[in-house]
């Protein structure tokens, strides 16, 4: 994530101290200094808008160069905290003039060159300080977790608006003659790019090839707080174990992501296990009928044991974070040899807590290489990076670690593996389904 963001910002330094070395001023002052700062912060911006922009529409070849889709929504949050960072400090140095000339004296204006939008440069500086203030207002938003989901996600769609609004501020203020040198060819680019991308998320297009309409088949409560889900989906569904895709059961609501905890048997049959962890899943565990229709898009996701390398692995499932590693078990019934060497290890406050231990137990029982380890915190220890750590030997390789479960759970065990020498950014394994 840091080398993508990095990468951005290092294209557009570039791109702009070409442009400034192409014509470089008589005399260097605070105020050419200035008005250089703030081309420099909104095409660096801008850029990252564009990214933000193309993550937003989830293409499947950058999915799989990130390494899943959570991992896109991970550098989505930080593209936009960025975005408005850049965007407020240019809006910031541009109303600071006054804040200058009580400390310097002006100095006459080199003429700007005529271009072809000038007629346009009143309009796009008034839109372009609301679209500032609008930004930061929606990404204060976005960190305010109380804030409810369904409102928010009808509020964030007008992102793709904000940059089509940015899109005009930046291509009339550009300067003229950055059209004909490489910074132009980078404004021209993030134009055509983040200009499609948002014009696709205005239309509704995001994920569209990737939706089938579902039926709800069964709906089975496996405790007091979840429920297996069952439902058949129309044309060509498959998905690999691991995967995970968005159930829209209430166009006002919108889709949300879960697990599918089952291998694909090729019938397009699709079963999620869903827990009740918020006011939408409060909701499911009664609103959700059999029979009633659903749209399920995907398949998402790269949490596969099979991209490792032969190394032994760890398999941590917390509470329903179990589901995953239930698909990659179902998965390995009939082709047991294809396992690796794993310690799974289950979770759960107690045995009421614990609906899927059998199925567990059922499933390991067909696949020696995989060794169950069931874990109550009520009447044991919880699980620790040093019980996970504890048969590593100096100079060995380390286990991969696959987790499922509790964010601060995972920073935790990444926390005492890192602090024990283990490369948790190459080992560590997880999905973090956080959609703001």
């Amino acid at each position: 994530m840091r080398r993508i963001l990095a990468a951005v910002l290092l294209v557009c330094l570039l791109a702009w101290a070409g442009a400034y070395s192409a014509l470089p001023p008589a005399e260097l002052n605070v105020w050419i200094v200035r008005d250089q700062l703030i081309l420099l912060t909104g095409l660096s911006a801008y850029a990252v808008m564009t990214l933000i922009m193309l993550l937003a529409v989830r293409p499947m070849w950058l999915e799989t160069r990130l390494g899943g889709l959570d991992k896109m929504y991970r550098l989505h949050k930080w593209s936009g905290i960025l975005a408005t960072a850049l965007a407020a400090a240019h809006y910031l140095i541009k109303v600071g003039k006054p804040v200058l000339l009580a400390m310097f004296d002006p100095v006459p204006k080199t003429p700007r060159t005529a271009a072809l939008l000038d007629m346009f440069r009143g309009s796009a500086k008034d839109i372009g300080e609301w679209a500032v203030w609008i930004l930061v207002a929606l990404v204060l938003l976005t960190l305010w977790r109380r804030f409810p989901y369904h409102i928010w996600r009808q509020v964030h769609r007008i992102s793709a608006v904000i940059f089509l609004v940015v899109a005009f501020h930046g291509v009339v203020l550009a300067p003229a003659a950055w059209w004909s040198q490489p910074v132009g060819w980078v404004l021209a680019a993030c134009t055509a790019v983040g200009g499609v991308c948002a014009l696709m998320a205005l239309a509704g297009l995001i994920g569209r090839s990737r939706r089938y309409k579902g039926q709800v088949l069964a709906i089975d409560a496996l405790s007091d707080d979840i429920l297996s889900l069952t439902c058949r989906v129309e044309g060509d569904w498959h998905h690999r174990a691991g995967q995970f895709a968005f159930l829209t059961a209430d166009r006002r609501e919108g889709a949300h992501p879960f697990t599918v905890s089952g291998a694909d048997d090729g019938t397009g049959r699709v079963e999620f296990s869903i827990k009740a962890l918020g006011d939408y899943t409060r909701r499911l565990q009664k609103s959700l009928k059999v029979g009633q229709a659903v749209t399920i898009e995907g398949p998402y996701g790269c949490f596969d044991f099979e991209r490792d390398d032969g190394r032994p692995q760890i398999w941590v499932a917390a509470g329903i974070g179990v589901t995953p590693f239930i698909s990659w078990l179902e998965s390995l019934q009939a082709e047991p040899a294809r396992a690796p060497n794993a310690t799974l290890y289950y979770c759960v406050r107690n045995a009421d807590e614990a609906p899927f231990a059998e199925r567990l137990k059922t499933l390991c029982a067909h696949v020696p290489n995989v060794t169950l380890k069931i874990r109550y915190s009520d009447t044991e220890r919880p699980l620790s990076a040093a019980e996970l750590a504890a048969d590593h030997k100096p100079g060995m390789p380390w286990p991969s670690v696959w987790f499922c479960g509790p964010i601060g759970f995972a920073d935790a065990l990444k926390d005492g593996l890192h602090r024990r020498g283990m490369p948790v950014g190459e080992l560590f394994h997880q999905e973090a389904f956080q959609m703001r």
